[in-house]
């Protein structure tokens, strides 16, 4: 707001002069000046709004799984097939091994089976299943990558030849002292021979173009490939068969 003062003189002709002064006040406003003078209203400032409410957290449901054993349990860092065993595992149960997920098939409440556990550093993992209602179980270090060189191929292996055909084919074969001593898909090999063996694999020769080579996968499981009498197409694999208990 700003005021200012406006003097105005007179001179009347007669025989008196006089000057009348007089002193007006003109107030001028300053549109647009929000500063200069105070609010028709005041602003109040909003109420808090009241907080949303959270979603509420599900509860896992059904069956809670144990798991009591992985077979094979010490396997080649590439990884390998497999079977865990335990108890009130459900249809739909996934599984992670080393805290990766592996797929898996149910076979009844205490059984399910993997292809491949998948690749993984040597060491000791933990094997968890979890059924569909949420409720897990895991078995603490219960499975363990190891380098395949570790494993021993000498023994009994108990063997299923012709991939084409479903491995459906009876295979044996015997290593004994790095020689593989007898071979037999239905029918006898001729042996002993000596086996080429080198980080997991081994693999031999013989006459009449007889060959077989194997990679060792764990410490009681191989597969591999077999140019024999009655093993179809040739490809197989094995399960090493467990020494009698004394």
């Amino acid at each position: 707001m700003r005021s200012s003062f406006v003097i105005v003189t007179r001179k009347r002709a007669s025989n008196m002069n006089w000057t009348r002064i007089g002193m007006v006040m003109v107030t001028l406003g300053l549109a647009g000046c929000g500063g200069a003078s105070s609010p028709s209203t005041s602003t109040q400032p909003s109420a808090p709004s009241a907080p949303a409410a959270a979603d509420p957290v599900s509860q896992p449901t059904g069956l809670r799984p144990t798991v009591t054993a992985v077979s094979p349990n010490v396997v080649s860092t590439a990884g390998t097939w497999g079977t865990i065993t335990g108890t009130q595992f459900e249809p739909g149960a996934t599984v992670k091994i080393g805290g990766a997920a592996v797929w898996a098939t149910f076979h009844g409440s205490t059984t399910l089976r993997f292809p491949n556990s998948g690749a993984h550093a040597a060491g000791p993992v933990d094997v968890t299943v979890t059924n569909p209602g949420g409720m897990a179980g895991t078995l603490r270090r219960g499975y363990t990558y190891a380098a395949a060189e570790t494993f021993d191929a000498n023994g009994e292996w108990i063997a299923h030849a012709d991939g084409h055909n479903e491995f459906l084919t009876d295979m044996r074969f015997t290593i004994r002292n790095n020689m593989l001593i007898s071979l037999s898909c239905g029918t006898p090999v001729a042996m002993p021979t000596a086996l080429s063996a080198q980080s997991g694999s081994f693999s031999f020769s013989g006459p009449d173009g007889l060959t077989m080579s194997g990679m060792l996968v764990s410490t009681s499981t191989s597969y591999g490939q077999a140019n024999a009498p009655g093993c179809g197409d040739g490809r197989w694999w094995a399960d090493k068969a467990q020494p009698p208990q004394s």
